[in-house]
């Protein structure tokens, strides 16, 4: 069958890579032919994750970082460049919420922490991949959101806002990014049956969350990889600046 996909040989820089929709990403870039930096501060989930990928016959390297901060995110795109030769696709997917708090009782702190760890993140590794980007005139970023930016939630206002910003983030950049051959879009993911994700939401909410979920089930990993990967494949050439939400339905983006 034609490879209409055309992602062999690329290079991937993946945050938050070590666990759940992370390694999920890392797991199906590789399978394709991608070669993965994955980027996460718990380097034994991360080496295991590594292990398990070159295991399958895939290439990927670890570089231990921590998203918040700014010399490891540029060593990190320095170690990607200097194993692979240059970076092509980022993937924006550092971040996570925690258990329900009322919005009166967030602290300055846990907001700006909250801001810090889910969009400002992602605003830093932009910042420093961009230039290898536009020097080659290509690459695609995929930037990972919630759907709580798009239908709130409750007791996650912190949470919702960052991931509303991301949003807001990545149809700005996608347009001044455009004239380099640089695609930026974002997937607005939903509740994802992982291991984190049990620890943050109550049996009831994930309850409610299948209810309301028109293909009755939650999100897998495996969802929201598939959906990465065509957004850094030549089949998404001309998608940018766009909302990607595989939601089972749930909440339709028209």
């Amino acid at each position: 069958m034609r490879d209409y996909l055309h992602v062999d040989g690329r290079r991937a820089i993946i945050t938050g890579a070590a666990k759940g929709i992370g390694f999920g990403m890392a797991q199906e870039f590789a399978a394709y032919g991608i070669k993965v930096m994955l980027c996460d501060i718990d380097e034994e989930s991360a080496r295991e994750g590594l292990a398990a990928i070159r295991k399958e016959g895939g290439t990927a390297e670890f570089c231990r970082m921590d998203i918040f901060s700014t010399a490891d995110i540029r060593r990190a795109v320095e170690e990607t460049v200097q194993t692979f030769g240059g970076v092509d696709i980022l993937v924006n997917n550092v971040g996570g919420g925690e258990p329900p708090v009322p919005f009166e009782e967030i602290s300055d702190q846990r907001w700006d922490h909250f801001m810090r760890f889910n969009l400002y993140g992602a605003f830093y590794m932009t910042r420093e991949v961009f230039p290898h980007m536009k020097a080659q005139r290509f690459g695609r970023i995929v930037n990972i959101s919630s759907g709580y930016a798009i239908g709130g939630g409750d007791f996650c206002a912190h949470y919702a806002a960052a991931k509303a910003g991301l949003i807001g983030f990545t149809t700005s950049v996608a347009r001044e990014a455009a004239p380099y051959g640089i695609n930026v879009n974002v997937i607005p993911v939903p509740t994802t049956d992982t291991p984190a994700m049990r620890t943050t939401d109550t049996p009831e909410m994930i309850e409610q969350e299948v209810r309301e979920t028109p293909l009755g089930r939650l999100a897998l990993p495996k969802d929201i990889a598939d959906t990465a990967l065509f957004l850094v494949s030549a089949a998404s050439d001309y998608i940018t600046g766009q909302i990607v939400a595989p939601n089972g339905g749930k909440r339709m983006l028209v």
